[in-house]
């Protein structure tokens, strides 16, 4: 069995024994055109067609054919060009073909439908500038050569990155009592069967921050948070804010070496929790605020529900002030606190209302909160 391959597709040819030359070629081009009619498909179209996937969709070429050029302009006395017209074709969607010859030719050839001449045309810059490049210094590291040409520098480094903003000089309890105030009525939390509207949930916030900020809670302090996922952990996490402190966010089904280690790092002010998840705590050398507690519900209860404000706090609230901190996976190494400010989450709000104007009034299902 010999294998042959005539204009790129392969035939398989078996031998029988003492056929003549001339009827094997016969039978060979025979074969040959009846296969024809699938001389489009590719060798990636096959690969997938068998259920291997696409190997690769873009192909470099380079046509060293065995032949000498000739010394002479003329064609030789025993064979005589009367007509030459060459075409190729593939089917990759990519293709660099590289030609020797008197001078180097490169050529490239691709699908219309997936590229534009525009990013072709790119693309042969680059490579150009990497050929030059090479030519010029044959010892220059790898690294060191630049592909870029000085419009793609000016986009990838300046244009692309010119994300500048007016951010509001702003804390978070700011822009959230400025959406209470655009929409009392709208619901702000569902959880459970349970829902609170923007205006609920505020007064509820202010009520809990005003008896945080009565146990000492204030800017430039923490105050952990290790609630469930609830109505009251959302009124938690405001209540923090509107107090000043920043908050600790505490997942109750991490492991306890994991919570323990965090508490003692952050070190907080106070702890906020409930009766249930209390009891699967590691002790904790400040002050527990156990929010179903009867006794502290009902000094909560007794709290005004109005805005708080910088009277009401031990000092100033300011937008270089933590507003929370989150912790890291700890892949690397042990957990490490990340302080987060106002201005930070301020900016990021700022732009999710413009990045993301379709979320406005749907409804959004959050991560656990001590995911940043």
């Amino acid at each position: 069995m010999v294998g042959l391959f005539i204009n790129t597709l392969p035939v398989r040819v078996t031998l029988q024994p003492s056929e003549p030359v001339s009827t094997l070629m016969k039978r060979v081009q025979q074969e040959q055109t009846e296969l024809l009619a699938h001389q489009h498909l590719g060798l990636a179209d096959i690969q997938k067609a068998v259920g291997l996937g696409e190997l690769f969709d873009t192909v470099i070429v380079f046509e060293n054919y065995p032949v000498s050029l000739p010394d002479t302009d003329g064609p030789s006395g025993e064979l005589r060009f009367t007509k030459e017209d060459t075409r190729s074709g593939n089917h990759y969607p990519l293709t660099l073909a590289v030609v020797p010859g008197h001078q180097l030719h490169l050529r490239f050839d691709y699908h219309g439908d997936l590229f534009d001449q525009a990013t072709v045309e790119a693309l042969a810059g680059r490579f150009v500038r990497v050929l030059e490049a090479i030519a010029a210094d044959p010892d220059l590291p790898v690294g060191r050569i630049d592909v870029l040409g000085e419009a793609e520098r000016q986009q990838v480094l300046v244009d692309w990155n010119d994300t500048a903003h007016a951010v509001p000089d702003v804390v978070v309890p700011e822009l959230f009592e400025a959406q209470v105030a655009r929409t009392p009525g709208a619901v702000a939390v569902v959880c459970a069967g349970q829902e609170l509207t923007y205006a609920e949930l505020n007064v509820r916030a202010n009520r809990l921050a005003r008896h945080l900020i009565g146990l000492g809670a204030g800017p430039e302090r923490l105050v952990a948070v290790a609630l469930p996922r609830s109505v009251d952990l959302v009124v938690a996490l405001l209540a923090v804010m509107k107090s000043g402190a920043g908050y600790v966010p505490v997942d109750p089904e991490l492991p306890a070496d994991r919570i323990g280690y965090m508490l003692r790092d952050a070190n907080p002010l106070l702890l906020v929790t409930d009766s249930t998840t209390a009891t699967t705590l590691p002790a904790l050398d400040g002050l527990s605020v156990v929010v179903d507690a009867a006794e502290t519900a009902a000094r909560i209860a007794e709290q005004p529900g109005t805005d708080v404000r910088d009277a009401d706090r031990p000092g100033t609230l300011r937008a270089e002030h933590p507003v929370y901190v989150i912790y890291t996976s700890g892949s690397t190494g042990r957990p490490k606190g990340v302080v987060i400010p106002h201005q930070a989450l301020v900016n990021y709000l700022a732009r999710a209302v413009e990045a993301y104007p379709e979320l406005s009034g749907t409804t959004v299902a959050h991560a656990s909160v001590s995911f940043d």
